[in-house]
């Protein structure tokens, strides 16, 4: 790995974590989100054709990934969650519906680092 790549990961790691450290880092991780994320890039590896890159495999689990978290989530949000409105839970719900598409992005993001 290159020095200018190690400089682009450290700054996009402080950029982050600089970014969400002063809000409220909890709000941020969901373990089944991750949990979702990580099998999900497994077997997508696993699945696509082995000639590719192992980091672009990975990064693009993470982005099919990251949206099916959220379109499975959005749909129980919507099965469930508009028959006794209460917006605060509503709010906590989508919040957390993100965090698949959150991780599925950093995590390519950080792929491309590796891709060549």
């Amino acid at each position: 790995m290159t020095n200018k790549k190690l400089l682009g990961i450290i700054t996009a790691l402080l950029t982050i974590f600089g970014t969400i450290i002063p809000l409220d880092i909890s709000a941020y991780f969901h373990p089944e989100a991750a949990l979702f994320m990580v099998g999900g890039i497994m077997s997508y590896v696993l699945l696509v054709n082995n000639k590719e890159i192992l980091a672009r495999r990975i990064g693009e689990g993470a982005m099919f990934f990251g949206w099916l978290g959220l379109l499975i989530a959005w749909i129980y949000i919507a099965y469930s969650g508009f028959s006794g409105f209460r917006p605060k839970e509503l709010g906590v719900s989508v919040a957390y519906s993100m965090h698949p598409l959150l991780y599925g992005y950093i995590i390519k993001f950080f792929s491309r680092a590796f891709e060549s």
